[in-house]
């Protein structure tokens, strides 16, 4: 199996290969004239040419949430690789997924206390999955207001905001290959097998489905 893993967060672009058992990674930041449309096709490009064009089996890119650019950018990007490689299986965990693994709090002791992953919605309140006593909550958005109530009530939750609590030697799209390789819950999860945006604030030009 030959994997291709991409992530964006912000100004950081990763991108992870992995084929015949071993893994190339790469990171890097924007620049200040760069946009994640402008690098991350051919940052992507870059890894898999090197490695020697091989056919992709398994391609994973996150799928929410997150800002209204990232999730346009990112899906894309996966939606139009899905179509270059239609054989390829396909793996779309969340943020929350990703950086709650990347910063090793589900297999340590801290696992069976409490942990929430916030991701700021920039609109003055955040996207948050709150992880306790080995189970979690589905994904909300909390005020500032909800997390101090949550925060008073569990005072030795930790929390992990973006990229904090982040070994800086992660590469998170070797995260999320890892990812995929040990939760075979998540893997099998219809939810997890398409390329399709996870909004928390529904987007104004989605039309609602009547009930």
């Amino acid at each position: 199996m030959t994997i291709l893993s991409f992530y964006i967060q912000h100004n950081d672009c990763f991108v992870a290969l992995k084929h015949k058992d071993k893994t190339t990674e790469k990171h890097f930041t924007l620049g200040q004239t760069e946009t994640q449309a402008m690098a991350l096709i051919s940052f992507v490009q870059e890894t898999w040419t090197e490695i020697g064009n091989p056919e992709i089996t398994c391609l994973i890119a996150p799928r929410g949430p997150g800002s209204f650019t990232s999730l346009r950018v990112g899906l894309a990007a996966a939606q139009g690789l899905e179509l270059a490689f239609p054989n390829a299986k396909i793996f779309a965990p969340t943020h929350f997924d990703v950086l709650a693994y990347a910063a090793d709090l589900k297999d340590s002791p801290s696992f069976i206390q409490s942990f929430i992953v916030l991701i700021d919605s920039k609109k003055g309140d955040f996207y948050g999955q709150h992880f306790h006593q080995g189970a979690f909550e589905e994904p909300k958005v909390y005020t500032n207001e909800m997390l101090k109530v949550l925060l008073e009530s569990n005072p030795e939750t930790k929390i992990i905001t973006d990229l904090d609590l982040i070994p800086e030697n992660k590469n998170l799209a070797t995260c999320q290959i890892e990812l995929y390789e040990k939760e075979q819950q998540l893997r099998e999860n219809p939810a997890y097998q398409k390329f399709q945006p996870v909004y928390l604030y529904l987007p104004n030009y989605v039309k609602r489905t009547r009930v």
